[in-house]
């Protein structure tokens, strides 16, 4: 037993990302991006060549994060872009800069939703800007885990993902960012876990399964099967994806 505890305070101090870094206030557009068929590739040239331009400097925009789709849902790209706020995005002048750049890059953001067969924004808040855009730069590899909650269950379903990134963390797992939703689209949590590679997202954790148990427990769940059938009854549908980065 000594050694079980021993395991989850070293752990828990340790996690790269303190609880208050996996969530916030800081707004966000994502959009999941389908190419139209056989376009993908055209798709992300055309991203290259609009990062190539000052587009996003006269926009006064960040460059959006972009990961592409490896396996699991049927979007290509999904892409982060960063608002701050409703009333900082939304502020006379910064739509002016927005609209001036459409005007000026009108052909070529013309030719970018010519390849485009579906798109879909959702507004979510999540954690700064600074941080996630840390932890892209320094990862290769991306789960995105998307998910609409039952009826009446979305401050459960987030309650739900905090409870699972204290067991993660507890048992020297890679935790998650959390976003949740603003507006938009019908998803109403997603978490984004940032790896290195395949390899590392594929890494057993190094404890045992009663050590394991004891952090579920400790995380606020019945026990370590808990985890999974606890989620399952707070949702009506989700969605997991394996992503890669667009640079």
């Amino acid at each position: 037993m000594y050694k079980i505890l021993i395991i989850l305070i070293i752990t828990v101090f340790t996690s790269p990302l303190c609880a208050d870094e996996l969530e916030g206030k800081y707004l966000y557009k994502v959009t999941t991006v389908r190419a139209e068929t056989g376009s993908l590739s055209d798709l992300l040239l055309w991203l290259q060549a609009l990062k190539a331009t000052d587009y996003f400097v006269d926009s006064g925009t960040p460059v959006p994060l972009v990961m592409r789709h490896s396996q699991g849902d049927q979007w290509d790209l999904l892409i982060i872009a960063p608002m701050q706020s409703w009333g900082t995005y939304y502020e006379n002048e910064a739509i002016e800069h927005r609209e001036q750049a459409v005007l000026s890059y009108a052909d070529l953001l013309t030719k970018g939703r010519a390849l485009v067969a579906f798109a879909e924004d959702n507004f979510a808040y999540g954690p700064s800007f600074a941080t996630i855009q840390h932890a892209f730069d320094e990862n290769n590899f991306f789960h995105i885990e998307m998910f609409r909650a039952a009826a009446g269950k979305s401050s459960e379903l987030l309650q739900q993902r905090r409870m699972e990134n204290t067991y993660l963390a507890a048992t020297g797992q890679t935790t998650n960012m959390i976003f949740h939703r603003a507006a938009g689209s019908d998803i109403d949590v997603f978490t984004i876990g940032f790896h290195k590679s395949l390899e590392a997202f594929a890494a057993p954790a190094g404890v045992t399964n009663d050590e394991k148990g004891v952090a579920a427990k400790s995380a606020g769940f019945k026990e370590l099967a808990d985890i999974s059938f606890y989620l399952r009854s707070l949702i009506s549908g989700h969605h997991d994806t394996l992503a890669v980065k667009v640079d």
